[in-house]
């Protein structure tokens, strides 16, 4: 009987434990859950915007550009529309892959050629390797006099110096560079559904094996109760025996105190 009854207080408890990791491991499922969808849709709406174009048109050639974070305004400042153009010849405009230029002329002021910080198809490499990245603080109206013909400087905030003159205040966005930064974002979101996703399925399995867990608990729980149940029959059946001997054992002697009397 004791040891049935601690064998229930014991199930009891690990029942207990198990239902509130159960409960916990629910709530964090629930919440990597959300996460998953709030990273699905900012994957789908970054998509859908870069998706837009006219119905039938080739792709920008700046879909196939991999810029790193920051250089966005620079690049866009220094191509500007023809970011927007295709690679594909059939198109209305679009850029022709074209063999290195021979020689280079080299870029002033320390600048860095794009083409050595951005991943872009080789119809881009001219255009490339003629715009330079200016380290910060630079002056580039002081640099601007000695472009070669082709060549410009940009900052990492979209300031240009192009050899003919033109020039671009720092700040100002272009739709390129607007476009750049989108495919950005869009790489991150990619990247950090990723993330949820696997930590989605990561809490969902232990959310999983926490409920089975609880499940065995309470059958354990439900077993060990019946135990206790059977055990406080058979005691209960036990004292019923045993009152039943106790009577029988008193009228026993009652009926021997009554003809003691005849026996003397």
């Amino acid at each position: 009987m004791e040891r049935a009854g601690k064998a229930l207080e014991e199930a009891e408890a690990m029942r207990a434990w198990a239902a509130a990791a159960h409960a916990e491991a629910a709530r964090a499922a629930t919440a990597a859950a959300g996460e998953r969808a709030r990273a699905a849709a900012e994957v789908a709406a970054l998509a859908e915007v870069l998706a837009s174009r006219e119905p039938g048109a080739a792709a920008p050639i700046l879909d196939q550009v991999g810029v790193p974070a920051g250089l966005e305004a620079a690049l866009g400042v220094a191509l500007g529309e023809a970011l927007e153009s295709p690679s594909d010849e059939a198109a209305p405009r679009f850029w022709r892959a074209l063999p290195p230029l021979d020689a280079l002329a080299p870029l002033p002021g320390g600048a860095t050629p794009l083409s050595r910080l951005v991943e872009a198809p080789a119809a881009l490499g001219r255009a490339l390797s003629q715009i330079g990245l200016l380290p910060r603080g630079a002056d580039g109206a002081a640099l601007q006099a000695a472009l070669r013909p082709g060549q410009s400087l940009v900052t990492e905030d979209g300031a240009l110096w192009r050899w003919d003159g033109h020039t671009a205040r720092a700040g100002a966005p272009t739709p390129g560079a607007v476009r750049l930064a989108q495919r950005n974002a869009l790489r991150a979101a990619e990247a950090k559904l990723d993330r949820a996703e696997a930590e989605a399925a990561t809490t969902e399995a232990a959310r999983a094996a926490a409920g089975a867990r609880e499940d065995a608990a309470r059958a354990a729980e439900a077993a060990a109760r019946d135990a206790r149940g059977a055990a406080d029959a058979a005691l209960a059946g036990a004292r019923d025996a045993e009152a039943a001997l106790a009577a029988r054992h008193a009228r026993a002697e009652s009926r021997l105190a009554a003809i003691a009397p005849q026996l003397e």
